[in-house]
């Protein structure tokens, strides 16, 4: 991503609800602006904006940066949800390089290529199994760090809630109420994540993905559901952090990788 910016290029970063799109901003903000303002630049080389703050909103058209300053526009959802601004104030930005950060309703409007801008498409994917292991704190067991990879998965902010109880809790509480609890405070994140899925088809693939309990070829997830591709519908499930897609002994595979989020899905279907 800094290579593209600074080669003048405009990006979307895409992904589900907290799977690291602030965090990817901001860190791109710290490693522009360390580096030093631009020799052509009076101000920051790189400038965070929250599109859903209005503070933050009405501050940058109050003071419009110097155009080489680099842009991270933050929660551009709201650019297309006929919310307070509009795909129209696009056009009054600057003409520097701009990262575009949103969720499903963003991710829709570039793939629908209906903006003014030519826009490389940059999706958070959740990590793979190998690299959670090499974030594990090593003050926790080596039975806690099974069961967070169990319950977890490879999405990242359940495995960053999870360690946080294990650290909290100590290493001899049982494992099973530190679960069941960050489960319930997860209610609501999880809520989020559901009212990501806007079609029927999605709900199908997601619960086929889930009862497999293991990798499956997406062939045969679109066998089952009756279409002779699923892949929109993976782009999506995979875009929203609910399932992994990866390369396994030279097959594609999906895999619905987090037990808690599962668990928690299947009793609000059950309900």
């Amino acid at each position: 991503m800094l290579r593209r910016l600074e080669r003048g290029e405009s990006l979307s970063l895409v992904g589900g609800p907290k799977l690291g799109k602030t965090s990817m901003l901001l860190h791109l903000a710290w490693q522009l602006n360390h580096a030093g303002p631009s020799p052509r630049s009076t101000g920051p080389s790189a400038l965070y904006v929250d599109v859903a703050d209005e503070v933050d909103w009405k501050r940058f058209y109050s003071r419009p940066p110097n155009p080489d300053t680099i842009l991270l526009l933050d929660n551009c959802d709201w650019l297309v949800e006929e919310k307070a601004r509009s795909l129209s104030d696009i056009d009054l930005l600057p003409g520097g390089s701009t990262v575009f950060a949103g969720g499903r309703a963003w991710r829709e409007v570039v793939r629908g290529g209906d903006l003014p801008h030519t826009l490389k498409l940059i999706p958070l994917g959740v990590f793979l199994e190998k690299e959670a292991q090499q974030l594990f704190n090593p003050d926790l067991s080596t039975e806690q760090h099974s069961t967070i990879l169990t319950y977890a998965g490879t999405h990242p902010y359940i495995f960053k809630l999870l360690q946080a109880a294990f650290l909290r809790e100590g290493l001899h509480v049982p494992t099973e109420p530190i679960v069941s609890e960050v489960k319930k405070s997860l209610s609501s994140f999880f809520q989020d994540c559901l009212d990501q899925l806007w079609e029927p088809l999605e709900h199908q693939v997601l619960t086929y993905v889930m009862e497999a309990d293991k990798p499956v070829n997406p062939r045969e997830v679109a066998r089952a559901v009756g279409l002779p591709t699923i892949k929109p519908v993976a782009d999506t499930l995979c875009a929203l952090g609910m399932v992994s897609r990866w390369i396994r002994d030279e097959e594609a595979t999906l895999s619905a990788g987090s037990r808690l989020f599962n668990e928690w899905y299947r009793e609000i279907l059950a309900s």
